[in-house]
């Protein structure tokens, strides 16, 4: 009796060691990392519309981003990766437009709306604030380069898409309707933006030291930021930009 007791707890003891190198086995397959680190881009056209004459100006906003990735090793070279970040993305531009469809408010005190085609100068400021979750395969090409490229799909949680038309005039509803002089108009797109953005992601990451790293990701668009019924912008806008940060693993 006291023998088979023995064996027992013998038996215990090694199926617990095994259970935890097993687990212990299983956790070191995953990495996880804090990452920060910038967007710098463009909202825009993925070729220059006609309307658009020529780009003046172009200044970037503050645009962060901060957030947390896990990574499933499934063998020495290949892996797959996922989190979650908050994103920040925007940009300023000035340029001169011809024709271009929109609407605007006349700011001489009458606050008059108008549609139609405006000829003159452009000014847009574009802040968008989205929660993302990526998902991407990894490739290790060695212990300090590491390859990714999936997808993203983020929500809108704040977003702004105003600016101004200025120095020209409008042709109202038609291209040979009504024309009205402009001196200074504004326009505010900010509750017509899409909730949700879903891209493509390509990019890599070097290996500092143990904990450190730098990486660079190529944010490419899919979803136009306003929907396809919203004729005010009569041309499709993306979000693409490049990140680049930080990451500490923890």
């Amino acid at each position: 009796m006291k023998s088979l007791k023995y064996k027992l707890i013998v038996l215990m003891i090694v199926s617990s060691i095994f259970t935890l190198s097993s687990q212990e086995e299983t956790d070191n397959r995953f990495e996880h990392k804090i990452i920060a680190g910038f967007n710098i881009g463009a909202t825009a056209p993925t070729s220059i519309p006609a309307e658009i004459r020529s780009i003046d100006a172009w200044w970037p906003q503050f645009t962060p981003q901060l957030g947390y990735n896990v990574a499933y090793k499934l063998n020495q070279k290949w892996g797959l990766g996922s989190g979650i970040s908050l994103d920040y993305k925007g940009m300023g531009t000035r340029a001169t437009v011809k024709y271009i469809y929109t609407s605007i408010v006349i700011e001489d005190g009458s606050n008059d709306a108008l549609e139609g085609y405006f000829v003159g100068k452009n000014e847009t400021v574009v802040k968008l604030a989205y929660a993302t979750i990526p998902l991407y395969a990894t490739f290790n090409i060695n212990q300090s380069w590491q390859l990714r490229a999936g997808g993203y799909a983020s929500y809108l949680f704040s977003g702004k898409f105003s600016g101004t038309a200025s120095d020209g005039y409008i042709r109202v509803n038609e291209p040979t309707g009504e024309k009205v002089e402009i001196t200074k108009a504004s326009f505010d797109f900010n509750d017509k933006l899409r909730n949700f953005d879903f891209g493509l992601i390509l990019g890599a990451e070097r290996k500092i030291n143990d904990r450190f790293g730098i990486y660079s990701n190529l944010n490419w668009g899919l979803t136009s930021i306003f929907p396809s019924d919203f004729r005010a912008i009569d041309f499709n806008m993306y979000n693409i930009y490049l990140t680049i940060g930080l990451t500490y693993k923890l």
